[in-house]
């Protein structure tokens, strides 16, 4: 997975906007981005963004990670080699009135402290108390819509985990900001059909004497052996999952757990509340322009309720 020469070239018509400060970057057509800069959408005109350049660089792109972008491949999943910059480019044979969609997606490199997330005054829990569940090998989930800071959140707890330890993570894109010099780091790939799944990546993981095992977000291919894995002893876990409320990201996780596997009711709302500890929601409030953890699920605590 590197870049080729004809990739480098292409790449270079966007470096300017790599360090505009741009959150995203969208094309739509031709010699035309827009870009997000903090939740505004800022439209630029580029003459060397012909179509044939931009399908230039989705060829290439997906050249680079040994697969094909076109008419019997038309939907592009990746990341840019040598960076965190994910990619997702759709063919024009499934696109109406239109050429050309890329998005990339330029998230930040900035490591935040906790302070940084403003907490709800009625949230019930403090700074330290996160900080203090991720030293005592609590399973976190990070929820929350695209864009409101879940890996931002997830990158600032990994900094509490002792150095000492030795950390597996497995991501699609390369997001995660990892200080820790005993570390295994697994890309995979988005497509199930690939060469080197996530079922495969968390299958080979189980192999590497895993201190603690970070997924960079839950979906259909990886929540049951997530949860599955949390049950059987593996603590101190990290991800992040979509979704806008706690008990939505519960449903999410039922859905996906479900979704290639047929699980009974009662044991995957067991799983469910065995492999996690806390859901943390987050949020982002545009006016202000501030990140905000809303809410705090502890699943131990409803549990018991439950139970009473």
């Amino acid at each position: 997975m590197h870049q080729t020469k004809l990739l480098k070239s292409v790449l270079e018509l966007f470096e300017e906007y790599f360090k505009s400060g741009a959150n995203e970057i969208a094309i739509q057509k031709e010699k035309q981005l827009f870009l997000d800069m903090n939740g505004e959408w800022i439209e630029k005109h580029d003459e060397r963004l012909t179509y044939l350049a931009l399908e230039t660089f989705c060829v290439q792109l997906a050249n680079s990670r040994e697969t094909q972008f076109g008419v019997k491949n038309p939907s592009l999943s990746t990341s840019i080699p040598g960076t965190n910059y994910r990619v997702q480019a759709m063919h024009h044979s499934v696109l109406a009135n239109q050429r050309v969609q890329i998005n990339i997606r330029i998230p930040s490199t900035k490591i935040f402290s906790i302070e940084d997330f403003y907490l709800d005054p009625t949230l019930g829990y403090s700074y330290q108390d996160m900080l203090e569940w991720v030293k005592q090998r609590k399973n976190i989930l990070i929820s929350g819509g695209t864009g409101t800071g879940k890996t931002s959140l997830l990158n600032t707890l990994l900094q509490e985990i002792d150095h000492k330890e030795r950390i597996v993570t497995i991501q699609d894109s390369p997001e995660l900001t990892i200080p820790h010099p005993n570390k295994t780091e697994i890309l995979v790939s988005k497509n199930d059909d690939a060469n080197f799944s996530y079922i495969d990546g968390v299958n080979a993981s189980m192999r590497l004497s895993p201190g603690r095992l970070i997924l960079g977000e839950l979906d259909t291919r990886n929540t049951l052996p997530f949860l599955r894995l949390n049950n059987t002893g593996h603590s101190g876990s990290i991800s992040t999952i979509h979704a806008n409320t706690p008990l939505l990201a519960i449903k999410a996780i039922t859905i996906n757990a479900t979704f290639h596997y047929q699980v009974n009711d009662k044991v995957l709302h067991d799983y469910i509340h065995g492999g996690l500890d806390y859901i943390v929601q987050i949020s982002y409030d545009r006016a202000k322009k501030r990140r905000i953890i809303s809410a705090v699920e502890d699943l131990k605590k409803s549990l018991l309720a439950k139970s009473a």
